[in-house]
């Protein structure tokens, strides 16, 4: 993928063309994760033995570095957490299941030597403090709509996890894994 290619979407692109354009590129491979898909963990294997990277970035808090041997251990069984204090006082907690796409990709590079790293802030960074309020819409006058929104709006329109469900989980059985 091209710096180009790591650029925002256009407002005015579809966002069904975005998705294809993310989906079709290759370096780095990009997977979307969604926390507890079923649809994800099952074709996951297939999708990182094809691409075989040589390290897999997990969005968790980079303080959970030490415990991805833990979640990688066969004698684990699911489902299994972990949890982190913030400086702020608020609580981290990630559940895992067989079903959890971030599980089977910590067990599949661990099973080939493939290394992972937890690639979010950690959890004494400030990011995770909540922020100030954003002013109310009268306020801040009219609003664009966000890329998820739009993509939201052309799939149904409802809001939730609708969208993943439709696109994706009620799909998934019989197509290939990069479907």
């Amino acid at each position: 993928m091209t710096a180009q290619n790591l650029n925002p979407p256009a407002p005015d692109l579809d966002p069904r063309e975005a998705v294809a354009a993310l989906a079709a590129s290759s370096r780095p491979y990009l997977l979307g994760v969604r926390h507890h898909s079923p649809a994800l963990a099952v074709v996951l294997p297939a999708l990182l033995d094809a691409a075989d990277p040589e390290v897999v970035c997990v969005e968790l808090p980079a303080d959970f570095q030490p415990w991805l041997a833990h979640l990688a251990d066969p004698g684990t069984q699911a489902p299994v957490a972990l949890a982190g204090a913030r400086v702020d006082g608020g609580l981290g907690f990630y559940p895992f299941a067989d079903f959890s796409p971030e599980l089977v990709a910590i067990r599949w590079a661990w099973k080939r030597g493939a290394e992972v790293v937890c690639c979010d802030l950690p959890l004494s960074d400030r990011g995770w403090q909540a922020t100030a309020q954003a002013p109310l819409a009268e306020e801040a006058g009219p609003r664009a709509v966000s890329f998820a929104e739009g993509l939201a709006r052309a799939g149904s329109g409802r809001d939730g996890d609708d969208m993943w469900d439709r696109a994706v989980e009620v799909l998934a059985p019989g197509c290939e894994p990069e479907a």
